[in-house]
């Protein structure tokens, strides 16, 4: 894993109808992400917070297509850079249509690079499949090129091709019909949450890794909802669903990609400090984010020329 990190705020709440993710990035800073993060890397360099423009004429929240996608292509080039850089990249969401730029990003710096997605849901809905139409439940529908001509494909015309092979979900347990239509015509690979618990995450792991990174070396983005994980853990995200990951799987997932693959990227989203039912949510909420990051394997140094970390953030 890259020994620089660029963390970066996605503060949005664009793709989906309820109030809350464009918080998430500034609360968690709060709650000590820094200070978690700062023993895993020799430099840290914060981004900062990059928020939406807000739109001249307001559409229905969750589906304003048009500022969704410039806001996910100004991520895209702020995300490439830092990984031209060889900086490793956490993007603090915001809702889940954050991915479109992250992972765009990812799939820029190197087009074979590998993904593990972990979630509720499969997040491969089209305007036209989705129950909601909310687009945090479409972001891997623009890397597969499933939208069609009058569902404002072209707004997305930037984003470029996944690999089928190149994805594995894993957590997966509330998944829409058109999602399961694309997954099997794709032939997608899949561990939902009662395969992750029969199996163990230990066994689903050594599988992902044996098809996305055969030698160790592999660049892979990892793009994790927190709704992966059971809402016990992380009651304060806007679309809980029973019956998820424990918060150790979790944690193995984001330690086990660290130490046996080139993990470049790492989405962590859907966190919403304005749901749970309690400030015991909240400190729930904050205190399973910061276990996730604590997962992180630390940069093993006895380098000690290395200049003392610097936190920057740059006006966006």
């Amino acid at each position: 894993m890259r020994k620089d990190l660029s963390l970066l705020g996605a503060a949005t709440d664009l793709g989906q109808s309820i109030e809350g993710t464009e918080l998430a990035p500034s609360w968690l800073r709060l709650k000590g992400v820094k200070k978690v993060l700062s023993k895993k890397f020799y430099h840290i360099l914060d981004l900062g917070d990059v928020g939406p423009i807000t739109p001249e004429h307001p559409t229905i929240r969750g589906h304003d297509l048009h500022t969704i996608s410039l806001y996910n292509k100004r991520l895209k080039d702020i995300i490439k850079n830092e990984l031209d850089q060889e900086r490793f990249v956490i993007t603090l969401g915001g809702d889940h249509s954050v991915a479109i730029g992250s992972l765009s990003a990812s799939l820029e710096h190197n087009p074979d690079t590998k993904v593990v997605w972990v979630d509720a849901h499969a997040d491969l809905n089209t305007p036209m499949t989705s129950p909601s139409g909310n687009l945090h439940g479409m972001p891997l529908a623009f890397f597969y090129d499933l939208l069609r001509p009058g569902e404002t494909k072209d707004l997305f015309s930037w984003v470029p091709r996944l690999k089928r092979e190149n994805l594995v979900y894993i957590g997966l347990r509330d998944v829409d019909a058109g999602e399961r239509r694309f997954i099997s015509e794709l032939g997608i690979t899949y561990f939902d949450a009662s395969t992750v618990k029969e199996l163990g995450i230990n066994s689903v792991l050594e599988q992902t890794l044996a098809q996305l990174c055969p030698t160790g070396v592999e660049d892979v983005h990892l793009s994790f909802d927190v709704d992966g994980i059971d809402p016990r853990f992380f009651p304060a995200t806007g679309t809980p669903v029973p019956g998820g990951l424990d918060l150790t799987d979790g944690q193995i997932i984001i330690n086990t990609l660290a130490k046996k693959s080139n993990l470049i990227s790492f989405d962590l989203v859907e966190v919403n400090p304005l749901l749970g039912q309690n400030k015991a949510d909240l400190d729930m909420t904050a205190a399973s984010t910061l276990a996730l990051l604590e997962a992180i394997p630390n940069w093993d140094s006895h380098d000690t020329t290395v200049d003392p970390i610097i936190f920057e953030k740059p006006e966006y």
